[in-house]
């Protein structure tokens, strides 16, 4: 007879919120989330250091590419002009329960380093034609350019190797024996990190 099934309930370890039966978070369950939504919350740094947010929606890049984050905007909107003067920021995605509305959502964030590229980026292009509202949305600022908007461009964000996740993996009843089970880090897998420009010294 094995000793543990011996044991009374009252004898038996309690699982902890660091047991290994913690069900694990995994790049590829934060990937599929991330693609399965469109809508978060970018956090840039205005000229005066002060934290500046805006709900956003957002599209990923294609499979077996960098993970990058696309949002489509102008560059004389607030949000673009801090990542021109500073281009640290925050991203959160909250994932919405169908069901259970009344509880908090749980969230992926992290943080990263955005950039402007050009609105006809390719990979921009291909991240937004994956779902009806990004298609939408480019028809929309295709519009704007023909009436003369020239100000229009992607805003890219490359997340930092270190993802952060709250809720996701874990059923609210385990959070709410142990509300630290929530957090998790998650890494990012080299093939999907964007490479490193070397140094001409290195070359």
């Amino acid at each position: 007879m094995n000793d543990e099934s011996s044991l009374t309930s009252q004898e038996k370890p309690r699982v902890g919120p660091l047991s290994s039966t913690r069900p694990r978070v995994t790049f590829d369950m934060v990937l599929k989330e991330l693609k399965r939504r469109s809508f978060g919350v970018l956090s840039t740094v205005t000229r005066d250091n002060r934290s500046h947010s805006a709900g956003v929606f957002y599209s990923v890049s294609p499979y077996a590419r960098p993970l990058e984050i696309y949002l489509m905007t102008r560059t004389k909107l607030k949000k673009a002009r801090n990542i021109m003067n500073n281009p640290n920021v925050s991203f959160v995605v909250p994932l919405r329960r169908r069901l259970l509305t009344f509880v908090p959502p749980a969230c992926i964030e992290f943080q990263g380093h955005a950039e402007t590229v050009d609105w006809k980026d390719e990979t921009g292009v291909t991240a937004f034609k994956t779902s009806f509202m990004g298609r939408t949305i480019s028809k929309a600022y295709d519009e704007m350019y023909l009436q003369g908007d020239t100000s229009i461009c992607f805003l890219k964000i490359t997340p930092d190797p270190t993802i952060f996740t709250y809720g996701v993996g874990v059923s609210i009843w385990e959070m709410r024996r142990h509300m630290e089970i929530g957090f998790a880090k998650v890494e990012v897998p080299l093939e999907y990190r964007k490479p490193e420009k070397r140094s001409s010294d290195e070359v």
